[in-house]
Formats: C-alpha cells, sequence, structure tokens
C-alpha cells in the first residue's frame, strides 16, 4: 500500500508524482492536437488523407484527444488530497493551523514561476505578434472570471485560469480546516458540494450561453477539489488500503476509454448533465487513482527514483510552459521554416515541454523550495 513514506517526520505519496506528470502530459497532447487543427486541419491518419473530414476510427481517436483536458480534474483532485491531509495532520499534531505558513508555502510554491511568466509575457507576445492579454486580471489571480466575461483565451494565459481557481481555494481551506471541528468537517465538505452542484444548475437554467462559466467559474469547479478533500480526511483518520481486482481494473479502464471515445466531458445539454455528468468520470478515475496509490497489490513497474517521477515534480512547469511554447513553435518554426511534418512538431512540443521546465526547476523552483521547507509544519517531500 502506498501510505506517504516517513523519513525524519517527511510526508511523501511516492506514487502520486507519476500521477501528476500523466495530467500535465494529457493537457500538454489536448492544447497541441488542438492548436495543430487550428493551424492545418484534421490530422491525416485521423481523416483518412482529406486533412478535412474526420473517418469514423478518426472520430474516436478525436473525441479521446479532446477529453485529455480532464487532466485539470486530475490535477485537482490531487491538491485537494494533498493539501487536506497536510493540514488536518497539522491540526492533529499541533492543536492548530499556522495560517501565515501555509500562504507563505503556497506562495513560494506558485508565485515564482508564474509571475516570472507574467512578467516575461510583454517580450512574449510581442515576438509572436499575438494580442495583448489583461495583465491586471492574471497579477490579481481572476484570469478564471475575466475569461468569463470576455468569453475568450487570452495568450499566453489562457491556461491560468486553472491556478487562479487553486489559489482561491488556498486562500479560503486553511481557515475552514483550522476553525470548524474535525468531526464537523464532512459536514461542510458535502455542503460545498452540494453548492458547486446547485450553481451548476443554475447556471444552465438562467443563461443563454453558459459554457464559460461552468468551466470557469471558482464555485462551478470547486468540487472536484473538496472530493480530493474527502479522500484526505479519510485517510487521514485511518490510513486506508484499495483491494481492486485486477480484472475490475481492467473493467474500469474499458469503461473510461470507451466513453473517452464516445462523449464530451465538457459536453451539458441539460440541468441535471451539468449538476452530474462529472462524477462518473471523477468515481471511475478516482477508483483507479485509488487503485494505483492504495493497493498493496498493484505491481509498480516505475520505482520513485524514476524519470517520470521527476517529471512529476515538475509538472507545473510543464504545465505552466507548455501551452505557451506552443505558439512559438507555430509561428517561430512550424511556420517560418515551412514544416508541416506532425512528427515533428509532436517532437518540439514535448521535448521543449520537458526540457525547458526542467531547467526552470533546477534553477528557480528548486532553490525556492528548500526555503518553502523553512514554514512547513508538517515535512514533506518534493
Amino acid at each position: 500500500m502506498a501510505t506517504p513514506q516517513n523519513t525524519s517526520k517527511r510526508v511523501y505519496f511516492p506514487y502520486l508524482d507519476v500521477v501528476r506528470f500523466i495530467a500535465a502530459f494529457m493537457i500538454i497532447i489536448y492544447h497541441g492536437y488542438e492548436a495543430w487543427r487550428g493551424w492545418f486541419g484534421e490530422i491525416g491518419i485521423l481523416s483518412g488523407g482529406t486533412y478535412t473530414t474526420l473517418s469514423p476510427g478518426g472520430k474516436l481517436v478525436h473525441q479521446m484527444l479532446k477529453n485529455f483536458e480532464i487532466g485539470v480534474d486530475i490535477f485537482f483532485l490531487l491538491s485537494g488530497f494533498l493539501i487536506t491531509y497536510i493540514l488536518i495532520k497539522e491540526k492533529e499534531r499541533f492543536g492548530k493551523i499556522n495560517i501565515f505558513n501555509f500562504i507563505v508555502r503556497r506562495t513560494l510554491r506558485i508565485w515564482p514561476l508564474y509571475f516570472l511568466l507574467i512578467a516575461i509575457a510583454p517580450f512574449i507576445v510581442s515576438w509572436v505578434n499575438a494580442d495583448s492579454p489583461n495583465y491586471l486580471a492574471n497579477i490579481l489571480f481572476v484570469n478564471n472570471f475575466h475569461a468569463i466575461n470576455t468569453t475568450k483565451w487570452a495568450y499566453p494565459f489562457a491556461h491560468f485560469w486553472s491556478i487562479c481557481i487553486e489559489e482561491h481555494f488556498y486562500l479560503v481551506w486553511p481557515f475552514i480546516i483550522a476553525f470548524i471541528p474535525t468531526k464537523h468537517l464532512m459536514k461542510v465538505f458535502i455542503s460545498l458540494i452540494m453548492i458547486s452542484i446547485a450553481f451548476r444548475m443554475y447556471t444552465v437554467m438562467t443563461m443563454d450561453k453558459p459554457w464559460f462559466t461552468l468551466y470557469l467559474h471558482t464555485i462551478s469547479r470547486m468540487d472536484v477539489l473538496i472530493i480530493g478533500a474527502i479522500g484526505a480526511y479519510y485517510y487521514a483518520k485511518k490510513p486506508f488500503e484499495i483491494k481492486l481486482s485486477r480484472y475490475f481494473r481492467i473493467l474500469l479502464w474499458v469503461v473510461l476509454i470507451g466513453v473517452f471515445c464516445l462523449e464530451p466531458v465538457v459536453n451539458w445539454g441539460s440541468v441535471f448533465l451539468a449538476g452530474f455528468k462529472k462524477f462518473f468520470y471523477i468515481g471511475v478515475i478516482g477508483m483507479l487513482l485509488l487503485d494505483y496509490n492504495f493497493n498493496a497489490k498493484f505491481r509498480h513497474v516505475l520505482k520513485p527514483n524514476s524519470i517520470f517521477h521527476y517529471f512529476g515534480k515538475i509538472s507545473y512547469g510543464i504545465y505552466m510552459y507548455g501551452n505557451i511554447l506552443l505558439l512559438i513553435i507555430m509561428k517561430k518554426i512550424m511556420m517560418k521554416w515551412e514544416i508541416d511534418n506532425l512528427y515533428i512538431y509532436m517532437l518540439l512540443l514535448t521535448g521543449l515541454t520537458l526540457i525547458i521546465p526542467a531547467i526552470s526547476y533546477e534553477l528557480i523552483e528548486r532553490p525556492i523550495l528548500k526555503l518553502k521547507r523553512k514554514f512547513a509544519m508538517i515535512k514533506t517531500r518534493r
């Protein structure tokens, strides 16, 4: 069972690093696929060589690739679990939560890279000749609300909306864990999930074009973070073990892949679907994540010191740099040199989206993370 390793009282869930990398890479593939279609049309192998109309098999692969955007929800699940687990254990050990230290830790983890990219954005925007984005909305962490109001994704900050939601979560969550008695936390968690469901249903009932609000609003998306928090609550109370059989695990994968190929995750055609559809995907993914991390009989091929664990540690950078690199690759390499080869494009995208975040992590993030540990009440390993 993947119980947290405890070396000098450091909490570490070793297999979650791999999950982080998979989630980040899913998002990179999704953005890369959409960018290619926008510039060059449908992929040849998915369109029978026409580059315009998808073949029947191509439609299935197309839908699966578009559903890779659910990688953001996987990040939310992990954040809700890890943040809540650490806060509950801190409260359990010390009888209180040092909110100032928590905010400092989150600031040191998120802000350096976040504001570095905001600082260099004017040069990137000018270089690729893109429209000027709203810098203030991103500085104030309200990019998601700005996108809702304008119904536009603004390069190079189009993907910053999820970081804004996480920041909103960090501002509120330590106060909830600190000041609500632990025995009442589950009531609060369930209530907040119900508020999120009600908000989405109300949005569909009252708005003509609700998609941006459903996709980007903090209240609409907070329930996945809280589902992760529920897992942390029970694990902190008593570490559990999942015992899925190999056949049931295979069945879950078949169901998930099958549905991914057939149905858009973010298509909400009714009030009911807006309120509850996501829980099917989150439920299946959640079971697979629990099985991977907390099943003692799961045969882990990747050891905790593998390259994929390292990629998990730099997954924040992979996510942050990836979408920015897309337009640079397209305009400054593919279009400039008249290259329309999908394999070269994917090699450049995946290569640069791993190399640049790794350099950034080693030179910028890792030294700051050492400072972050000085504010840790419950020691963690990253």
